[in-house]
């Protein structure tokens, strides 16, 4: 990666003209001009380990850094045994597996209401991400686990709760996904001067967050209800070019992870832009 660039660029998933593997896909990153990957968990975690030792010698190889996402099912709300059960073992098995690549991250969405005031919900999800953690201690595993902003307004995870959260536990960080906060109505995300003060309200609660950040972006078709799906950059819900030359004018260093539809060719158009300015 340039010096010049603080922000890295990444697929959410295999890049779309990468053929292969998980394993292949590092390099093809590489090859097209990335310098991040994330892998995809969200239907569950099946790497063994001697592939993901595999990934992790190419990452550092080809100097493509690593993260994942974890399965979509992860709900640390829940209050039933079974379904606490899953979380804790969906979250470990994919921190596990992204240690094991040689990853520092992997995003989740933190849960649901299903009827829970805030505060229950991150009282349970204290607890469980607690035990998460303990058990990747006691494996000797080093990643951290973050807690996406989500999109609709029956989840729990607004902007604050994930600040919340990571305010609570030092091993967690907020993940900020810009189309989630806008369709949500947790932020504006619209115009240069939003996604300044973005940075700076979580920077206020959270100092350095701003030095090694790590975020989703897409456009996004919403509701009053929130999400429906993820759109490409083109449609401009939310704009990327004002984030782009907030964050390059402003030296904010971290990673964006492109969860649009066009993946890898949007991923590479929103670092241009941003390089426009560096």
């Amino acid at each position: 990666m340039p010096k010049k660039q603080l922000v890295r660029f990444a697929s959410a998933g295999i890049p779309i003209r990468c053929k292969g593997s998980t394993l292949d896909a590092v390099k093809c990153s590489r090859d097209i001009g990335l310098s991040a990957f994330e892998i995809e968990f969200v239907r569950g975690v099946k790497m063994r380990k001697e592939i993901a030792e595999k990934v992790k010698a190419a990452s550092k190889k080809y100097g493509v850094k690593i993260s994942s996402h974890a399965p979509y099912w992860v709900n640390c709300c829940a209050t039933d045994k079974a379904k606490q059960e899953t979380t804790r073992r969906n979250l470990f098995q994919a921190g596990q597996a992204t240690a094991w690549c040689g990853g520092a991250i992997t995003v989740f969405h933190p849960g649901f209401y299903q009827g829970k005031s805030p505060e229950e919900c991150q009282k349970l999800t204290i607890a469980r991400l607690k035990e998460v953690n303990e058990k990747l201690k006691k494996e000797k595993l080093k990643v951290k686990l973050g807690a996406e902003t989500v999109g609709k307004k029956s989840s729990y995870g607004s902007l604050d709760e994930v600040i919340a959260l990571a305010k609570k536990l030092s091993f967690v960080e907020p993940v900020l996904d810009f189309a989630h906060l806008l369709a949500r109505g947790d932020w504006p995300c619209k115009t240069e001067d939003d996604y300044r003060k973005l940075f700076s309200h979580v920077e206020k609660k959270l100092p350095g967050f701003g030095k090694n950040f790590h975020s989703h972006f897409s456009s996004i078709e919403y509701s009053a209800k929130g999400e429906r799906n993820h759109l490409p950059i083109s449609s401009s819900k939310p704009p990327y070019k004002p984030l782009m030359k907030m964050l390059a004018e402003h030296g904010y260093a971290g990673t964006i992870v492109c969860e649009s539809p066009r993946l890898e060719y949007d991923a590479l158009k929103m670092q241009e832009e941003y390089l426009k300015h560096r």
